[in-house]
């Protein structure tokens, strides 16, 4: 006699939903793979307590991702104009610490996401990243 009981995997840690929604949605399909895999990235960190309190560096994000700085700076700045991701706070490199992220198909302090990524149309940035001032250099 077989049993119609759902069989329970053996697996440590835990698990993440991706959103059909989201997932489908025209903002996600024109991500490119770095981007989609640093959103990989952050859901795997976040925790409903801590949204808001996401931290990857351009730095973990070249490991972690597997790409060259260019790439991983580029994949923040996607993800952010597609509105997947919203900067909480810049950099302070004075105290050691990297930028905060907000998911935003996630909660925040008990309200609903803001899913932002629905406002994305192509050439029209849902958020933009300030960029850094280059120094002008000194004649010699």
């Amino acid at each position: 006699m077989s049993s119609n009981k759902p069989l329970k995997l053996k697996r440590k840690g835990y698990w993440f939903a991706v959103w059909s929604e989201w997932f489908e949605s025209p903002a996600y399909r024109d991500l490119s793979m770095p981007a989609r895999c640093l959103l990989l990235e952050f859901q795997h960190i976040y925790r409903p307590t801590r949204n808001g309190q996401l931290s990857i560096s351009v730095q973990q994000a070249m490991e972690r991702v597997g790409c060259a700085k260019q790439t991983a700076q580029d994949a923040f700045r996607e993800l952010t104009e597609h509105g997947f991701i919203k900067l909480k706070e810049g950099e302070r490199w004075q105290e050691r610490k990297a930028r905060e992220w907000i998911l935003t198909f996630e909660r925040l302090n008990n309200h609903e996401p803001t899913d932002d990524w629905k406002q994305w149309k192509p050439g029209e940035p849902v958020f933009t990243l300030p960029r850094k001032q280059a120094q002008p250099r000194k004649a010699a």
